[in-house]
């Protein structure tokens, strides 16, 4: 191989790494924004997140159970759905491998328990009882 054969190869893996790198750091710092505006936008409160797509089935199964979820914890647990079809990077921030994925955080915001697939009402209950959250009067 000649010398500009050579500088030319060079350049060409010394450019695909630059963009490599500029690739990770921007996906790291929006990451690291997301969580910092999630956490900071929720109250001090135990949390359920689900995440998954719209058009996912068993996720469309889980919407009855969330929204009741909503109102039996409201004020005590902060339950909520995440649209991965609409906030990719929260894949990437839970580090998602199925759909639909529950996840429980303690009011402090470490991860209690996560469970993938579908989750009847009564198994959330069993879990912010272990938590000790109690049901809304």
């Amino acid at each position: 191989m000649n010398r500009k054969a050579k500088v030319l190869v060079f350049s060409v893996a010394a450019l695909a790494l630059l963009c490599t790198l500029a690739m990770v750091a921007q996906t790291s710092k929006s990451t690291k924004r997301a969580t910092a505006k999630s956490v900071a936008s929720k109250p001090a409160l135990p949390r359920m997140i689900d995440l998954g797509k719209t058009w996912c089935i068993p996720c469309k199964k889980m919407v009855p159970v969330i929204e009741k979820a909503k109102k039996v914890y409201k004020g005590r647990a902060v339950v909520e759905f995440i649209d991965l079809e609409k906030h990719p990077e929260a894949g990437r921030t839970y580090k998602i491998m199925a759909m639909p994925t529950q996840i429980f955080f303690t009011k402090d915001g470490k991860e209690f328990k996560r469970h993938l697939g579908y989750l009847p009402f009564e198994e959330i209950e069993k879990i912010f009882t272990e938590m000790g959250v109690k049901k809304a009067p």
